[in-house]
């Protein structure tokens, strides 16, 4: 038993610890995102300047910049989504690998909870016998 107990404690940390890798990823993602999302504020305050005589030279220039670093950006988001994807199948695996483990002990103190049962039964039924046969009769 104390056996399966050791192992249940080591699943459960390698679970924790496949989670935080998992929340770091989904941390990066976001700020990935948050990237994305100030480079098209910033395409937007640049489009209004067009309307000037130097805006309207360079906004060509920086819209192609703009348009390749947004792809770049893309190109993030998605390979961080795929390992995103992959955490997210090891952490689902790690947790099937507690769970059986979980399942395994609980069955394990059920069937000793059960013979302890069944042996303090015995002892009631013999104590029972013994003083039944010691009794004297009428």
């Amino acid at each position: 038993m104390a056996k399966l107990d050791g192992i249940i404690r080591f699943r459960k940390w390698a679970l924790d610890e496949q989670r935080r890798e998992l929340a770091v990823l989904l941390d990066d993602r976001a700020q990935i995102v948050e990237t994305l999302e100030k480079l098209d504020i910033e395409i937007q305050a640049q489009k209004t300047m067009a309307h000037s005589d130097l805006g309207s030279m360079t906004l060509g220039a920086y819209i192609e910049g703009a348009r390749k670093k947004r792809a770049w950006i893309l190109d993030a988001i998605r390979k961080k989504d795929q390992d995103i994807e992959e955490k997210q199948d090891v952490v689902a695996d790690a947790f099937k690998e507690l769970k059986t483990f979980e399942i395994a002990d609980g069955r394990q103190k059920d069937r000793l909870q059960k013979e302890l049962d069944r042996q303090e039964q015995n002892e009631l039924d013999d104590l029972g016998r013994r003083a039944f046969e010691s009794a004297p009769s009428l």
